[in-house]
């Protein structure tokens, strides 16, 4: 067996590559099974200035891949780690080919100067009990930094419980003093430095595990880039944002990410409040204006899918009050590379 790079632009070698990345996601989540072949194939071309992706494959002497690695590379900031998500396909588990996928991914990244690697794994709450992603993890020298949870709201929403939100909304003092605004991306381009600051927050307010995380540098070329990759991928991420009615800024977001290839699921993305601005549950007010967004965009919708670090006290309160279940449980893992 030998660990190859797989080129993404070879649709034989890459249809094959995903095909044992999707035996994977539906092992955990046979109705979510999460990135489609284009979604994941837009993310492997890209050749951007904020990030790449490197496809790995443990393929053995008949041609057979065994298993499958996916590199994420911050070229912009971030650039002492690298991002791993390791794969076997399961009739060759306990090979020693999760071994050998983890071993190339630390070699490459320490030939880039990393010192660390960066993983997150999610198991649904129902396979926790014996999952061997935890030992796994440990035995290659990975270490447990920070715990999340997924979850799950049904729709469409409930239109009581809608109502009843946005009354307790109106009577938040100072709520008058914003109001909020939606759109589909790319953002209008008289908010592209609000995008651009609140981007660079999020890097920062969000809990990450990485204790040596580093502010993102964003800009209209990292925004633009990030906005070809979704139109590559066939994906429409619709926006909600609170403005500051006296200065015309913008201080809060909420993202959620849909597929005309998948129209039963709506992926719920970033959602930040600036500092300054907290304390008027204006964190709700935009999930709950992007959530009656998309109802108009993708009525099909019946799942809206999040997570939260366990830390993200005051994101789950809010989760909680809309109503999501949780279902899952996701780790942080982080690898200290050797000198070499």
């Amino acid at each position: 067996m030998e660990v190859q790079r797989i080129d993404p632009d070879d649709g034989a070698i890459f249809s094959r590559w995903f095909a044992l990345w999707r035996l994977t996601d539906l092992e955990l989540w046979p109705d979510v099974p999460g990135w489609d072949e284009r979604e994941l194939g837009a993310m492997a071309r890209q050749r951007g200035r904020a990030r790449e992706h490197h496809l790995l494959a443990a393929v053995e002497g008949d041609g057979s891949l065994v298993g499958v690695a996916l590199m994420e590379v911050p070229l912009l900031d971030n650039r002492h780690s690298v991002g791993i998500d390791v794969r076997v396909h399961p009739e060759h588990r306990r090979e020693g080919i999760g071994t050998r996928l983890v071993a190339e991914v630390a070699s490459r990244a320490h030939a880039l100067g990393r010192a660390m690697l960066n993983g997150y794994f999610e198991v649904p709450t129902a396979q926790l009990a014996g999952h061997p992603a935890e030992p796994f993890a440990r035995s290659q020298g990975f270490a447990a930094l920070l715990l999340g949870n997924r979850r799950h709201l049904d729709l469409p929403f409930d239109p009581e419980r809608m109502a009843r939100l946005t009354d307790e909304l109106a009577q938040v003092p100072g709520a008058d003093a914003y109001r909020m605004l939606t759109f589909t991306t790319p953002w209008p381009d008289e908010y592209m430095e609000d995008q651009c600051e609140m981007a660079r927050r999020m890097s920062t307010d969000e809990p990450s595990g990485d204790e040596h995380h580093e502010e993102e540098v964003w800009d209209a070329a990292r925004v633009k880039e990030s906005d070809d990759l979704l139109a590559a991928q066939g994906l429409t991420k619709l926006a909600a944002v609170a403005q500051h009615i006296d200065s015309g800024r913008l201080v809060a977001f909420s993202e959620i990410v849909v597929s005309g290839a998948r129209p039963v699921d709506a992926w719920q993305w970033a959602t930040l409040v600036l500092s300054e601005h907290r304390r008027h549950r204006l964190g709700l007010a935009v999930k709950l204006a992007n959530l009656e967004f998309l109802a108009t965009v993708m009525p099909t919708a019946r799942r809206l899918i999040t997570g939260n670090a366990q830390e993200n006290t005051p994101m789950i309160a809010v989760n909680d009050l809309m109503g999501f279940e949780v279902v899952a449980t996701g780790t942080f893992w982080q690898k200290t590379l050797g000198p070499g």
